[in-house]
């Protein structure tokens, strides 16, 4: 099952240092540059962008190009 969490969520963009770990939390999500997906940093149930440069379950998020990955944190609209 596909979600599109920009349906349910508003993102702003997040100071992040190239180099430096990702943030993770409840409210952190991982957007993808190359395909615009958008997963929770901890996602608790199966997630992964188009591309698959993003996934995760279990709480845990696997990211492939670290370099092509921007934290965002999400609020409810």
């Amino acid at each position: 099952m596909k979600i599109d969490l920009r349906k349910i969520y508003r993102f702003t963009p997040m100071e992040y240092v190239a180099g430096s770990p990702l943030p993770s939390g409840g409210d952190i999500y991982y957007e993808c540059t190359i395909c615009n997906g958008v997963i929770s940093s901890v996602p608790r149930i199966a997630s992964a962008c188009e591309c698959g440069n993003l996934t995760g379950n279990g709480g845990e998020a696997v990211i492939k190009e670290v370099d092509k990955v921007n934290p965002v944190r999400g609020k409810l609209k």
